[in-house]
């Protein structure tokens, strides 16, 4: 899949789960105010309820009290406050507010509608909360002299919506987490399996490259011996054939790192642990391939402190990752090469580092370079050699002998790694 092919998609889809949320949050909204909608309509029910039964008691009243002639104007001889029987309001309220199934924590009071002024309230308080979501009902059927109205307030009333449709609004979210959660390791995977192939791409693409070098000498060298009479110098046969050897043996060390590789991914691989000098292994690995690959322009300094150097490890495997970590230092290197390697005790273990003033790495770089396959970006893929498998193995095998390597380095300043050997290994 091409890049921009993967960047299209992975668009569309955040736009898609965007709006899918979006979408989600709406409904949800949505439905929270319908709930509260059906609760302002269940408390207006209450309230109209209350009052038709306030309206028949006290007639009831009345009419017990009174000839039914004189029903109308014993009405009109009432206070306002006998007309309107307060603890009665509160007896009835309580009683529809839990026939309805409403929060019972509530305030309510009786306003006068001309200029709300309060008249009558169950908290000092209520005059603050009229700013609030508050309930009203008329009085008038109730005293007709002034316009007042039953004024009642929920404070939990927005909770108490939320309530009910808590089961919805959890399994809505956690629905969202999940689609959220499978979304984004989608992309991840899509995104690291694109890498990976680039990765792959790069690595068939230096290896053919690796690879074409020497089976173009050695097809050259073999022609110029097939060619050759009866004349030719000994000397010449034996510098081809002396190349062929060379050129067989590169590839050879190409496809055992390869091998290598491979074996510490499978794990069918085995330390086989003997005791040896580190201090001589650095010295006749740094200087071989110093001579090898940088003839003149070298310049190396040893440090080596360290006062137990005689280790017990797999010899093969350690001298492999000094090869790696001087091999890295060379290719990396500018004009001329200086190379510092030091040694020392630490914790009773043993501590080898190999350091360089080369192109050095930046901080991003530094996250990557113990990847399989990862190389060091330089614009052409060609320009440095290499599989991008020499510090993927490097650190396999420092952890399988239970050390650790760690790595400093900056832009155009040079590299630094140190490899630790623990303490059951130093001897």
């Amino acid at each position: 899949m091409q890049r921009y092919s993967i960047k299209l998609l992975i668009i569309l889809a955040s736009l898609s789960l965007a709006g899918l949320i979006l979408t989600q949050l709406f409904w949800v909204m949505k439905a929270v105010q319908l709930a509260e909608q059906q609760y302002d309509h269940r408390v207006n029910i209450a309230m109209d309820e209350v009052i038709e039964e306030m309206v028949r008691k006290n007639e009831a009243i009345l009419i017990s009290n009174t000839n039914p002639d004189d029903t109308i104007h014993s009405k009109q001889k009432l206070t306002f406050f006998e007309v309107i029987d307060t603890t009665l309001m509160a007896e009835l309220l309580e009683k529809y507010i839990d026939y309805h199934n409403l929060d019972r924590d509530y305030e309510f009071a009786i306003v006068k509608t001309l200029d709300n002024s309060i008249i009558y309230s169950t908290t000092p308080e209520f005059k603050k909360l009229t700013k609030k979501k508050v309930h009203k009902a008329c009085l008038s059927c109730l005293w007709q002299e002034e316009y007042f109205h039953l004024a009642l307030y929920f404070p939990s009333q927005h909770k108490e919506a939320i309530v009910e449709m808590s089961i919805w609004l959890t399994l809505s979210g956690m629905f969202i987490m999940i689609v959220i959660i499978l979304f984004t390791y989608t992309i991840t995977t899509i995104i690291r399996q694109k890498k990976l192939s680039d990765i792959k791409n790069d690595f068939i693409n230096n290896m053919t490259h690796e690879f074409k070098t020497p089976i173009s000498t050695i097809s050259l060298a073999a022609e110029v011996l097939l060619n050759a009479d009866h004349k030719s110098s000994a000397e010449r046969l034996q510098k081809y054939s002396r190349i062929i050897y060379d050129e067989n043996q590169r590839m050879r060390s190409q496809v055992d790192r390869v091998l290598q590789v491979a074996s510490l991914e499978k794990g069918d691989y085995e330390l086989k642990k003997e005791e040896f000098d580190i201090h001589k292994v650095l010295r006749e690995t740094v200087q071989n391939l110093c001579f090898e690959r940088c003839e003149d322009r070298t310049d190396i300094s040893y440090h080596l402190d360290a006062e137990k150097h005689i280790v017990s490890a797999d010899q093969m495997h350690i001298t492999n990752v000094i090869v790696n970590l001087v091999d890295n230092a060379i290719k990396y290197s500018n004009e001329k090469v200086i190379l510092n390697v030091y040694s020392r005790n630490q914790n009773e273990g043993l501590i080898f580092s190999i350091e360089d003033q080369g192109v050095g790495m930046s901080h991003e770089v530094l996250k990557h370079i113990f990847d399989k396959f990862y190389r060091v970006p330089t614009g052409n893929i060609h320009t440095i050699k290499g599989f991008g498998l020499g510090l993927y193995y490097v650190k396999n095998i420092i952890e399988a002998h239970g050390g650790y390597i760690h790595v400093r380095s900056e832009p155009n300043k040079g590299s630094r790694f140190d490899i630790y050997l623990p303490l059951d290994l130093a001897i």
